[in-house]
């Protein structure tokens, strides 16, 4: 925001009549816990029942979740789908007099061998919907369509005009059609996206999908990376000639350590490439566990107008800023999930530090070497290792006042674009996030400027900007933010404006 741009206080009304423009939320993180219980239900992996004093109780079966293993493991890292559970302030499920949970919340600490939040998220995702670990709450093409139908209520009520879902589409072969040959399956699931996608025009919201890929180990599948962006590639092909204007983009996510161990962006560069030679966008998680460094490699590689979630690595490294200013791309953040699964930026001497030294020359990286073995062939090779910076510090973004974005939008003017990203897992809804940095439900500290109404606004010209749909979608979501602008006299200067 520029110092001489006027600071209109955002209001609840306001933000509530906002016609919001959300370019980046993956399907199983709309999945609420009181949706994941209903499927839980439905699917027969709980059912409840009074103990011996006439109290309800929640039994899991008597369909099981996951599949046991030959080794005797099981391939469900939650073990019972009653895990996933547990009442507000971590407190035990509690029900009503109809054996209705009450306070029902997500359990992020559902792994006992990993107390992290991450990872109980992780592992909730993954049963919930159900592609990782089969069978999971979705099961069933009824189940998708009531956790879509869930979804569009909420976007109804948040007055969300725009919506950008990420769905991996293995999720047909492996859940809902798992009958079908696969590219059958592919085939169906594509349909199936054009029926909910007219369901939500329907009602007023449009609504996008983007394919969205695990680039991690985590997926399960047991190839290289740069087969599988080939794959992915693929299957937003056989979408395009199916059922073209559903499925726009591609998007790949996971954790950023695990995909620099087997090949980083550099092996998704020919899949990228293909997918942006289709006319699809592409975009890219970075920027918001590895460090500045991996993001800017993506930055470097990926095909010229990706677009990166997250991001605020950025902050560690003033020539990182300046290349993002230069590609003149919206990066998308969610603040509030950046915090709720513990989001780090790297510090040394009090200062946000990019970790990897540098040649002081050239500002090259400096590697060292060794030898290791190649997990697909089974061969030696030489790896070369980034140098770390020493003394470096992980600070943890603890308070949505430390979140990067504020200086990267102020201080730096760098476009920035808001998104929900999970909302109902690890995050929180797009209006109530909204709230939260206008300062209407969340405590500044004094002093602090929250989120004013030409931020508002200009972050969401920014999610229009960057969105993977169609121009004329485009000029009508503009429309639809300039009426607001006007309504509220509310004035600032934007490429889409002009």
């Amino acid at each position: 925001m520029n110092t001489e741009q006027k600071k209109t206080p955002l209001t609840e009304e306001m933000i509530d009549r906002f016609p919001a423009v959300d370019p980046h939320v993956h399907v199983p993180g709309t999945i609420s816990p009181q949706t994941a219980w209903e499927l839980g239900l439905r699917n027969k992996l709980i059912h409840m029942e009074k103990d011996a004093e006439g109290r309800w109780i929640v039994v899991d079966g008597p369909n099981p979740i996951g599949t046991l293993r030959k080794d005797g493991t099981h391939s469900d890292p939650v073990g019972k789908y009653s895990n996933l559970f547990i009442a507000h302030g971590g407190h035990p499920l509690t029900f009503d007099g109809n054996g209705k949970p009450l306070n029902l919340d997500y359990n992020y600490h559902c792994l006992a061998d990993k107390p992290d939040i991450f990872s109980g998220f992780d592992a909730i995702q993954g049963t919930t919907q159900g592609h990782r670990h089969c069978p999971g709450g979705i099961q069933t093409e009824s189940d998708y369509r009531f956790v879509m139908h869930a979804y569009l209520e909420s976007c109804k009520a948040q007055n969300i005009r725009y919506s950008e879902t990420s769905q991996n589409i293995t999720i047909a072969e492996k859940v809902l059609y798992k009958d079908l040959p696969s590219r059958e399956a592919r085939k169906k699931f594509f349909h199936l996206c054009k029926e909910i996608m007219d369901e939500f025009e329907q009602s007023g919201v449009a609504l996008r999908f983007t394919h969205c890929a695990n680039k991690t180990g985590a997926s399960g599948v047991d190839k290289p990376l740069s087969e599988r962006a080939s794959e992915w590639a693929d299957w937003l092909q056989e979408a395009k000639n199916e059922v073209p204007g559903v499925f726009v983009g591609m998007t790949t996510a996971g954790h950023e350590k695990r995909e620099i161990e087997i090949g980083g962006p550099r092996a998704m560069v020919e899949g990228y490439q293909r997918v942006s030679d289709m006319g699809l966008g592409c975009e890219g998680h970075y920027g918001e566990g590895a460090g500045v460094e991996h993001m800017m490699k993506a930055v470097e590689l990926l095909p010229k107008g990706t677009r990166f979630a997250h991001g605020y690595q950025v902050i560690e490294l003033p020539a990182a800023i300046e290349k993002i200013r230069e590609l003149g791309i919206p990066l998308i953040m969610s603040p509030s999930i950046n915090i709720n699964l513990g989001g780090v930026i790297h510090y040394k001497d009090g200062k946000p530090h990019h970790k990897l030294q540098r040649d002081p020359e050239n500002g090259e990286l400096i590697f060292d070497t060794k030898i290791a073995i190649d997990r697909f062939t089974h061969e030696e090779k030489t790896v070369k290792i980034p140098k770390r910076v020493e003394n470096i510090e992980n600070h943890y973004i603890e308070k949505l006042e430390d979140h990067p974005i504020w200086p990267l939008m102020r201080e730096h003017h760098l476009p920035i674009g808001l998104m929900s990203d999970d909302p109902q897992q690890g995050g929180i809804d797009y209006k109530i996030q909204a709230k939260q940095l206008a300062g209407l439900t969340y405590h500044f500290p004094k002093g602090f400027q929250p989120l004013t109404a030409e931020e508002f606004a200009l972050c969401n010209l920014n999610a229009v900007q960057v969105a993977f749909c169609e121009p004329e979608l485009k000029q009508k979501l503009v429309k639809n933010i300039k009426g607001w602008m006007k309504e509220h006299a509310i004035d600032v200067k934007h490429l889409l404006l002009s």
